[in-house]
Order: C-alpha cells, then structure tokens, then sequence
C-alpha cells in the first residue's frame, strides 16, 4: 500500500515537472529572451563625495549597458528605469578606480556588461583663496574723451578648487568693452582666472561668476562737442522746395582754447550750400566755419583731404506743400527751483501737407519741446521734439539737439539766437 503511494506521489511530482518545462517552454517562444546592448546612454552619478574634497579631472557622466531581457521587457525599456552611479566614501586624496553599480527597476532584466565598469577618479584637497578683481578695458574712449579707472563691485571674488589648479591663479579678471561710448560705462562683466603665462584656468569655481562695472567716461580738457548747423544759400527753381537736409555727422567734437571753447554757442556753421535753381537732390562735402584757434578733432581713419568737413545731403522735392517756419525751443519736465538756456534758442522746422493747412498755421498751433526730466544741474544735448496739427509731418529740424544749460535758480529771459539757416517759400503747385 505505502509502495503505490510513493509511486502515485512520484508521478504526480514528474507531471508537474513535465508540465512546469512545457509552460516555460511556451512562454519563451512567445516572448523570448533578447540579449543586446541598450541603445541609450544612462547618467551617470557620483555619491559621497568626502568633505573638503573635489574631483580633479573629468569623470564620465554616462554608461552604456548589454542586457538581456524578453522582449515584453525591451519595448518597455527607459532610461528612467535604471540608475547608475559611482560610491566615493571614505576615500582619500589620490587616485581611485572606482566600480560602477547599476540598478533596474525591471527584475525579468539581466545586465550583462557596464561600460566602463569603473572609472577612475582622482580626489584632491579642495581649498580657496581670494583675489582682487582685474578689469581690462578691451577698447578705447573716442578721440577728445578718456575712460578712467573702472570701478568694480565687489573688489574681489572668491576661487575655490583642486588645490593644484589654484595654486597656479595669478590673476582674477574680466574685460569690459566701451563701444566708443562718450559718456559713463556700466557692464556686467564675466570672471576667470588665468595664470602667469596668461592662460584661462578651468575646473575652478568663482564667486560671484560677474562682477559690475562702471567705467567713467570723461570729456578732455580743451575738447567740446558741438551740433553742426547747416548754412543755406539760394532759392531752388519755381515749384520745388527742401524736403529734408541730412548732415553726417550731425555733431562734431572740436579742440581748442578753453576761453574759445566756452564762447561757442553749443553748435557751429558750414559754410553756405548753394541750391539757386536746383530741382534735383544736392549731395556734398562742405567745410566748417571754425572761430580762430578751433580745429576739428579727426578720426584716425579718416583722411586729412576732408578734415573739418561735414557730408550734407539736401532733398529738394516738388512742392505737395512744405514751408520752413522758427520756433522757440520750450521746455518740458523743468524742476521749478532751476532754470535753463537752449544753445539756439530757436530752431527752424520744415513741415509738409496740405497748403491750406500750412498756409493757417500760427504760432500757436505746434511747440518745438526738450525734455529736461531727471536731468541734473549742468550742460546736456537733448534731442528736440516737434508738436504739429494733426496732417501736418515734419521734414527735418535744424537743429535736431540742442545745447541746454540748467541751473539752479529762478528762469531769465533767453536772448533769441537765430539759426542761420535760410529756406525759400515753397510756391504752391498751380
């Protein structure tokens, strides 16, 4: 009896055997087992990196792995389901090669192979210093002004790193540009170090990684910048006026006798342009009418052939209807304890449109306005702008920018100063 047991028990075993290898059997031909390598590169972290320590040199950030999987798996394959990384505790300053451990979420996945399957990782004492920020001014100030020493927040920065690399910093610095800018810089300015021989230093950290810039721009000493007003001679044929006068450039920097620089009205003439007759555009070089002991301050790629000249570019259209009209330069955004003087005081506009509406224009109707707002005490150019009735444009105003002197105390009444410019009186077309 106990004999028929066993081998009923026996049989029972081989059949659940037999059966267990063909169901395995059966899955393996549905989803097989894939062997390849990962087509993604998995990243690749550092832990424990011991206190008062830094990686020198590079470490790899990523592996590659071979893997066996069913393909069930593969399809559903990620880099988010795996994590690899490298364990640094408690080594020291030296070099290391380090294994690298990997871990997948997907336990039906086999890896096979990581590659590298270490790495080696070079530990040194991590130490930081400090040192005075250097700026370098890459450019120059224009001709007539000169930059001063740049003024730097904070003075100086932080370095922090392998203690070989920082050994060899000599220097903190940053390069700010000017642009030709004629008044007063402010840059953000990126740091580095570099060492005696002048080479950029890497695997270093700087803090703060900028540092902000001001580099005051001042004007020299004999030296002034004036508008240029351009001198018309002539009237242009019957049925064409001036549509726009265009001088290049529209401001000159001149040198002279600081007594003669301070008589200059803010602006200085050419010589007369001739448009007698003209009905087509006039385009030239034109010199300057300099006071005695005042010369204009040349760039140096500019030939002396044309020193003290200025390009001006006269449109002459037919008439639509246009007419030149003065104004007074008016203010706008005076603080009421100050006062202020415009170098003119007055400046011509040239206006085109409908005649009649031209033709009833008064001196009420359009404003020639600088704004002062949030200007200090002292000489400033401002740029002019022009109110009109509605239909009306403006062509050109000569000048555009104009010399203001405020100061601190009541307003004087200006004395007039007439441009020198002449427009005929456009005729109407018949």
């Amino acid at each position: 009896m106990l004999r028929r047991l066993l081998q009923s028990l026996s049989t029972l075993a081989l059949s659940v055997i037999l059966a267990t290898m063909v169901w395995f059997v059966a899955v393996r031909e549905q989803n097989p087992p894939i062997e390849d390598d990962y087509g993604q590169a998995i990243p690749l972290e550092v832990e424990n990196l011991p206190p008062g320590t830094v990686i020198f040199g590079n470490v790899p950030d990523r592996v590659t792995l071979r893997l066996r999987a069913p393909q069930s798996s593969w399809e559903e394959l990620s880099p988010a389901k795996f994590r690899a990384w490298i364990d640094l505790e408690n080594l020291t300053s030296g070099l290391h090669d380090v294994p690298v451990n990997v871990d997948v979420s997907d336990r039906s996945v086999v890896i096979f192979e990581t590659r590298p399957g270490s790495v080696n990782v070079r530990l040194e004492p991590l130490v930081e210093n400090q040192f005075a920020i250097d700026i370098e001014l890459v450019d120059t100030a224009p001709l007539g002004y000169i930059a001063r020493t740049p003024l730097v927040d904070p003075i100086t920065a932080t370095v922090s790193g392998p203690a070989t690399v920082l050994n060899q910093v000599a220097q903190v610095w940053g390069e700010a540009y000017l642009r030709g800018a004629k008044e007063t810089v402010e840059r953000s300015v990126d740091l580095a170090a570099r060492d005696a021989e002048g080479d950029v230093l890497t695997g270093l950290t700087i803090s703060p990684p900028k540092t902000h810039v001001v580099v005051p721009i001042d004007q020299r000493f004999g030296y002034r910048d004036v508008s240029v007003s351009v001198v018309i001679a002539g009237e242009v044929a019957p049925g064409y006026w001036i549509s726009n006068i265009d001088v290049d450039p529209s401001t000159m920097t001149v040198v002279g006798g600081p007594a003669t620089l301070s008589d200059l009205p803010g602006f200085v003439e050419t010589s007369e342009v001739d448009v007698t007759n003209a009905t087509d555009d006039i385009v030239e070089r034109v010199p300057l009418n300099l006071p005695s002991g005042v010369s204009v301050v040349q760039p140096e790629t500019q030939g002396t052939d044309n020193a003290g000249g200025v390009l001006v570019s006269v449109e002459v259209s037919a008439i639509e209807g246009g007419k030149t009209v003065q104004r007074p330069v008016t203010f706008q955004g005076l603080n009421e304890s100050r006062s202020a003087t415009a170098s003119p005081s007055q400046v011509d506009v040239i206006l085109s449109g409908p005649l009649p509406r031209l033709q009833s224009l008064t001196t009420r109707d359009m404003k020639v306005i600088a704004d002062l707002f949030g200007l200090d005490p002292g000489i400033h150019k401002v740029e002019l702008t022009v109110v009109v009735p509605e239909g009306l444009r403006v062509e050109s105003v000569l000048p555009n920018t104009v010399e203001v002197d405020i100061r601190v105390g009541q307003p004087q009444t200006p004395t007039p100063t007439r441009v020198p410019t002449r427009t005929p009186t456009p005729t109407p077309r018949p």
